[in-house]
């Protein structure tokens, strides 16, 4: 949850994204892998939490988009403010399933990382002249990675409680997992997502520490951003039975994008704001998260679709 999390500075993901507005959503009793209850899927289906996470990924990318073409946009940096803000409310709408399942303390974390990000950015939507200070550039890196470290406690939390409910044996189901766990995911998944959220956190702290370029610090959130996407394929088969595994491999590759574009900016760091390394970079953000808010529009149709037919 908690993806941000969202991007060179803001950028996440989105991982924590999926995992904190799917997988923690997903139905407490035995689904079939092939024949999921439509009327269980209907009603399971927190489509007002969705829908603001979809608009939020949607407006964050738009706001990337926009960078693009004049990286002091004022326009553009208030969208990287507005998206995160709707991904965090979109947990905060949710929160009594979520707390239930992942326990409140994962959630209030993932909604805090999520306005963390936020705030990354504000200072740039009130004055982007702040982007040519060391000072500006130190507090976005900074925010964004507690923002991350936040992602990941929540995470951790959540495994944490799934290894306290296994400790209760319980029926597998056809999906593949034990119908009282209150966490779906598998250790393998969680535990690959909350390493990878870490090492992406560490490696923007980095970037704060080093403003005009750490080569370790993008290695870092290379390898974080990629650990993410892997904790989710790690989990697809089960994801994919209850939401459909068009969204999910959707939103896997907006977390290796987001890689790609970091691995980008790993193999020249002193690259300046306004080169051509960093327009890669906004254009990897940008498709990342326009991929994660379609992710979210395709379990929100399958949950339509299901409630339909129920």
């Amino acid at each position: 949850m908690l993806r941000l999390w969202t991007q060179d500075q803001f950028g996440s993901g989105t991982t924590e994204r999926i995992e904190s507005f799917v997988t923690t959503a997903a139905p407490t009793t035995p689904i079939n892998a092939t024949e999921a209850s439509a009327g269980e899927s209907a009603t399971r289906t927190p489509t007002l939490s969705l829908s603001l996470g979809a608009l939020g990924f949607a407006l964050w990318a738009l706001g990337w988009f926009l960078l693009i073409a004049d990286r002091s946009s004022h326009a553009a940096w208030i969208l990287q403010v507005v998206g995160p803000m709707l991904v965090a409310v979109g947990i905060i709408a949710y929160i009594d399933h979520l707390a239930r399942r992942i326990g409140i303390a994962a959630v209030v974390l993932g909604a805090v990382g999520a306005i963390t990000c936020a705030i990354a950015t504000l200072p740039y939507a009130i004055n982007p002249d702040k982007l040519s200070s060391a000072s500006g550039m130190r507090f976005g890196y900074g925010a964004y990675g507690v923002g991350l470290l936040l992602g990941f406690l929540s995470v951790a939390i959540a495994l944490s409680r799934k290894e306290s409910a296994l400790e209760h044996a319980g029926t597998v189901c056809p999906a593949g997992c034990r119908c009282n766990d209150v966490v779906h995911a598998s250790f393998v998944s969680l535990t690959t997502a909350a390493l990878g959220l870490l090492l992406w956190g560490i490696g923007f702290l980095q970037l704060m520490v080093s403003p005009g370029g750490s080569r370790m610090g993008w290695i870092l959130a290379t390898i974080g951003t990629a650990l993410v996407a892997t904790g989710i394929t790690a989990h697809i088969d089960h994801l994919g039975a209850r939401f459909g595994r068009l969204a999910i491999a959707t939103g896997i590759a907006s977390a290796f994008i987001w890689s790609l574009g970091y691995l980008m900016n790993a193999l020249n760091p002193t690259a300046g704001f306004h080169s051509t390394w960093y327009t890669v970079l906004f254009y990897c953000y940008a498709v990342g998260h326009l991929l994660t808010a379609v992710s979210l529009v395709l379990v929100i149709g399958r949950g339509r679709r299901s409630a339909a037919t129920a």
